[in-house]
């Protein structure tokens, strides 16, 4: 598990009630805020498209979760590939904050797909997709909480280190096994062929591999 655990190296900064506002406009920036707003646009166009009714918002949901795998992918490497890209040219200097934005990135996506598919049972609510958005929405905002250090005026964590890599890195292991087991279920099911669900699994398989290898690298220094 502690493989698919994503970075969380760089520190938050100091975190209270007089700083809370300023310290997350600063981390959050533009890439947090276009990574959200690629996932509604995905959404919103999926309804215009097919109409708002139940097949829009199910197109809406589909981009929605694919996008989300993506950003998910993206998160999972970027750490390790800047790491291991450093290796090999010495002067690059890659941001310490990105890890941590693409997961806010990928819980800001994975946000607005629980909400595409909580929309459409909102007047009639079905127990098997409200248990799903709870479910779902509770590991987000676990990930979402546990991707920074936070901590209080004091200086002291709210939330041991320790404690805090193993949340992070049950999220990610189980937002890993979705897309990994949806990917299995859909090549060997009785599904219509759809090519994602193939990249989909390569890309959750390759970037296990390239943390692999960060980890590998890191070990012989």
């Amino acid at each position: 598990m502690s493989m698919v655990a994503l970075d969380n190296t760089a520190s938050v900064g100091r975190i209270g009630i007089p700083r809370l506002k300023p310290t997350l406009k600063s981390n959050l920036g533009p890439l947090v805020g276009g990574i959200a707003g690629c996932a509604v646009a995905l959404v919103i166009g999926a309804i215009l498209f097919r109409g708002f009714a139940e097949n829009g918002f199910r197109l809406g949901s589909q981009l929605a979760w694919r996008y989300a795998s993506l950003v998910f992918f993206a998160a999972l490497v970027a750490g390790p590939v800047c790491r291991l890209a450093a290796r090999v040219f010495p002067s690059l200097t890659p941001p310490e904050s990105l890890g941590r934005k693409l997961i806010w990135g990928f819980c800001a996506s994975y946000g607005v797909y629980l909400l595409s598919v909580f929309l459409p049972n909102v007047i009639q609510l079905s127990p098997g997709a409200t248990l799903m958005v709870l479910f779902g929405g509770g590991v987000v905002m676990v990930m979402a909480l546990t991707a920074a250090p936070l901590k209080r005026l004091g200086d002291r964590p709210v939330i041991p280190a320790r404690f805090r890599r193993v949340l992070l890195g049950t999220a990610a292991g189980y937002f890993w096994l979705c897309y990994a087991l949806m990917g299995l279920a859909r090549i060997y099911g009785p599904h219509r062929p759809d090519a994602f669900y193939g990249i989909s699994l390569c890309l959750m398989v390759a970037g296990l591999l390239v943390r692999y290898a960060d980890r590998w690298f890191s070990s012989e220094h």
